[in-house]
């Protein structure tokens, strides 16, 4: 008995099924050959070295194909240094049973702002144009305007949450005398986030300069930045119901009613 049960555990290893034992081999196999494959890199992912495949797409050389070896993950909407380059992971496929892919595009733009508290905040993002997208407003009266749009593919996290319709930046080449201005019109931020990770893409559509904007910097409105106002709820029963504000109100007139009006 005691060799069948090392049998049985030394089968089992592999997997308790057919199909698990399969999957496990594809595994190991993948784990041993990718790292002699001219596709395999040590890169960096949010800052953290991690090793995986990166595969060229012959349609667009700004987009590759980011694989990360079995047993690893990969971040959805997370930075990836490669090449020289900021790159962006704006897909990933769900099916990951073997190994976790996705695709990656390359950024092409650093993006600056303050935050609510006065802080400047960068992050690389993807610019592109963004005249075939609707900008998310409706004009009332006909009007001559430029119609220049662009669109932002940018990760999630806790800083780009943060921002919303309104919100100004300035984006143009780098070597730009004056750059041009732009002003979120729509946000969306269930673009492509799955599971609380993923990218966000706002339309932005194009507004004038203002004094306030810092041409040096690359950052819009941040001479006239004031730190956002903390509501005082602390004399406010924020338990009152519907009823009790009626009566309030309805108490509050009957005074005013009851009162002498001198000429």
């Amino acid at each position: 008995m005691a060799t069948w049960d090392a049998y049985q555990a030394r089968l089992e290893s592999g997997g308790v099924t057919k199909r698990e034992r399969a999957k496990k081999h594809t595994q190991s196999y993948i784990s041993t050959k990718i790292k002699d494959s001219l596709s395999c890199h040590d890169v960096l992912i949010n800052g953290v070295v991690q090793t995986v495949s990166i595969l060229n797409q012959k349609e667009d050389m700004a987009l590759k194909k980011i694989c990360a070896l079995p047993g690893d993950t990969l971040l959805h909407g997370g930075l990836v240094d490669f090449s020289n380059s900021k790159w962006l992971i704006t897909e990933l496929d769900a099916n990951d049973e073997v190994y976790t892919s996705g695709m990656m595009n390359r950024c092409n733009y650093l993006l600056k702002w303050l935050n609510g508290e006065g802080n400047i905040i960068e992050k690389w993002c993807i610019v592109e144009d963004g005249t075939k997208y609707l900008i998310g407003e409706k004009s009332e009266d006909m009007m001559s305007i430029g119609d220049a749009r662009i669109a932002i593919t940018i990760g999630k996290d806790s800083d780009t949450i943060e921002l919303r319709r309104g919100k100004r930046f300035l984006v143009d080449d780098i070597d730009a005398g004056t750059p041009l201005a732009y002003q979120i019109t729509k946000p969306n931020k269930l673009f492509n986030v799955y599971d609380g990770q993923g990218v966000f893409r706002f339309i932005l559509n194009e507004v004038n300069m203002t004094d306030d904007d810092n041409v040096e910097l690359r950052i819009a409105d941040y001479y006239n930045w004031k730190p956002a106002e903390k509501l005082d709820n602390e004399h406010q029963d924020l338990d009152i119901s519907l009823e009790d504000i009626i009566d309030s109100a309805s108490s509050s007139q009957n005074q005013d009613d009851d009162k002498e009006v001198w000429l």
